[in-house]
């Protein structure tokens, strides 16, 4: 079994904000609590990242140039890698792409058993945590995001393994009417279980 990078975290719960807050604040800033959920595949390998992006900076990771925007990556276990490239809007960093390959540089992609005409749960947008007019915070569902309301938690399927995207606290610059969201602060765990091949 391979090596847990990190075994479980405790966040706060919801950082609440108060009425005059919401009315004068340009920023949006919230905690997430975590999801705990127990699944039958424990006793496989499992691998969890914690992630504090900012703008083009990853704490404790190198930030490496991939043509107008930054990559970022770390080994997960032994010939897989988990990659983030940065996505730049007029005004900051407005999302951030995740995706997994098997070599550092990020050249042989692994593709997720995603469907190609609906928006992928890879992509983390600040415009996720935000009605479409940026007016106020998005209501956050319980349970897996899906591809019309990503949400803070998804999880996306790999040949091979499953990936977990939790969002555990953020802060979303612009967020006002007519702005374009961004982030100015994100962090997030990213964990994957190894997943045995169902016999046919």
């Amino acid at each position: 079994m391979k090596t847990r990078l990190l075994a479980g975290m405790a966040v706060a719960g919801m950082l609440c904000l108060g009425p005059a807050g919401r009315a004068l604040a340009d920023d949006d800033n919230r905690v997430i609590a975590k999801f705990d959920q127990n699944r039958p595949q424990d006793s496989l390998s499992a691998a969890s990242v914690y992630l504090t992006l900012k703008g083009d900076q990853a704490e404790g990771l190198p930030a490496l140039p991939s043509g107008d925007e930054t990559r970022f990556y770390i080994k997960v276990w032994d010939g897989l890698y988990l990659q983030i490239t940065t996505e730049t809007g007029d005004n900051g960093t407005q999302g951030y792409m995740f995706a997994f390959s098997s070599d550092e540089e990020g050249q042989d992609l692994l593709q997720a058993k995603e469907n190609a005409d609906v928006p992928t749960l890879r992509e983390l947008a600040a415009g996720d945590f935000r009605t479409d007019d940026n007016f106020e915070p998005r209501p956050l569902r319980p349970g897996p995001g899906t591809p019309e309301d990503r949400g803070p938690y998804r999880i996306i399927h790999y040949p091979g393994f499953d990936a977990e995207l939790r969002v555990l606290e953020f802060s979303i610059g612009d967020a006002q009417l007519g702005k374009k969201p961004y982030f100015k602060s994100v962090s997030c765990l990213v964990t994957v279980h190894e997943v045995k091949n169902k016999a046919r």
